[in-house]
């Protein structure tokens, strides 16, 4: 199954590792060795310094609005347009994201907490229209006894819902997202409106250490479940599980009532994976104090990948891997012809386009700005798309920084097919299944 006398990493570059005498003499493997379309694609994206982008105009609209972290976007009524701050402001727009203001501040509606917790961390995480008008904010926040890992027996992770019928004048705290079996929940959360009324929105949740009975590595996993809504937001009983290792899911209803998901597929190295499987980061990424990119809990992947849902939700495809390393946290938009655009980037926003319903994609990577995490995108009536960012980033010399949780506005068109077609198309694969490995459950 392994190729060998191979030291892999194209989303790398064996040039970057001649400094690691351990790494340059070990016949390693990468997601790249089994992608080999996206790592030709993305080769020299990383470190980031490496341009391989093409150019794509838009305009971009500094709100002066802040702060805002790791935004999302949403639609109602009237193409109004709404995006949440950090601690409860919804920002919006009433002429097609061309001008923003603060529409109202929700109330957050903190869990009560035992005695002798105490609250880590509270914020909005993301935000939702429903066709009634009404405004959902999601909330999320961590508490322990202690400090803020997530290894301690304390430690709890909350996330819900805070709504509004009247446009911001009054809030009501709606049913929280219940996690069971797990013990946390929370994460950068999209409301998608379903055509049929309902509300849906996956939401991370993940294990928590307690008294005896510590998470294993192979348990610790990012996993989502999805919630729905049948009563505009007021309860969010769970509906179905995501796929495994894909937090922060982005998800795009088509015409036909199939469920579309964009996702930041990320999982690390288990204890059971072989030896030769390594992380494609640099020495100087490598995280958790590991010394050896063939450590188990190394990152193996931090990409973009797609899947879908046949059946509305309910189950869900193996995702395919579309993007390179870093190249992660993708939205999805349909246009009024069908194409779809993924909308992803760290330090910056970047696109890839799809005529099939997300069976090829572009091998053209286009830019739209260098600076910017976690953005989010909806699309207007016209096909206009409108990206939201929070202005963190660096000029790729990772010494330039500004602006941090500003929220900025882009506002841009699709380029033309006949553009895009020069370029040529690929066919994503499995994500594992090139590895030879089944997605752990």
């Amino acid at each position: 199954m392994w190729p060998t006398g191979y030291v892999a990493g194209t989303s790398t570059g064996k040039e970057n590792l001649k400094t690691d005498t351990e790494r340059a003499t070990m016949n390693i493997f990468t997601w790249s060795d089994f992608h080999p379309e996206v790592a030709e694609i993305f080769k020299g994206a990383y470190p980031l310094y490496k341009k391989v982008w093409i150019d794509w105009p838009c305009e971009k609209i500094d709100t002066g609005l802040t702060p805002v972290g790791q935004p999302s976007i949403a639609k109602g009524p009237g193409q109004e347009l709404f995006v949440a701050g950090r601690k409860g402001q919804v920002f919006h727009s009433v002429d097609l994201g061309k001008t923003w203001a603060l529409l109202s501040t929700s109330p957050a509606f903190a869990p009560d907490l035992s005695k002798g917790m105490k609250m880590l961390r509270y914020g909005s995480r993301g935000i939702g229209a429903t066709d009634k008008g009404t405004i959902l904010v999601v909330w999320g926040a961590s508490y322990s006894t202690k400090g803020g890992q997530p290894s301690d027996e304390t430690f709890h992770r909350f996330a819900g819902v805070t709504r509004s019928e009247d446009r911001g004048r009054t809030w009501e705290s709606a049913t929280p997202f219940d996690p069971a079996p797990y013990q946390n929940a929370g994460d950068q959360a999209t409301i998608l409106a379903l055509r049929d009324g309902r509300l849906m929105v996956p939401i991370r949740v993940r294990p928590g250490s307690r008294s005896g009975k510590p998470v294993s590595l192979s348990e610790n996993i990012f996993r989502s479940f999805i919630y729905t809504s049948s009563d505009d937001g007021k309860t969010w009983p769970k509906f179905s599980r995501f796929t495994d290792h894909s937090p922060e899911p982005h998800l795009l209803e088509l015409p036909s009532g199939k469920i579309l998901a964009a996702v930041r597929y990320q999982r690390y190295k288990l204890p059971d994976e072989p030896q030769e499987l390594a992380t494609p980061f640099l020495p100087s990424d490598w995280d958790e104090g590991l010394t050896s990119p063939t450590d188990i809990g190394q990152t193996l992947f931090q990409n973009t990948a797609f899947t879908i849902s046949e059946d509305g939700g309910r189950t869900w495809a193996t995702p395919r891997l579309i993007t390179g390393t870093l190249q992660q946290t993708g939205s999805l938009v349909g246009l009024s012809d069908g194409t779809l655009v993924l909308i992803f980037g760290r330090w910056g926003q970047r696109f890839m386009l799809s005529y099939d319903d997300g069976k090829t994609w572009s091998k053209a990577v286009y830019q739209l700005n260098a600076t910017g995490e976690y953005a989010r995108s909806v699309v207007l009536e016209d096909d206009t798309i409108i990206t939201v960012h929070d202005n963190v980033g660096s000029d790729g010399s990772d010494e330039v920084w500004s602006g941090r949780g500003t929220l900025i506005v882009l506002r841009w068109k699709a380029p033309p097919r006949k553009e895009v077609e020069k370029h040529g198309f690929f066919t994503p694969r499995d994500v594992e299944a090139p590895l030879g490995f089944s997605i752990k459950k």
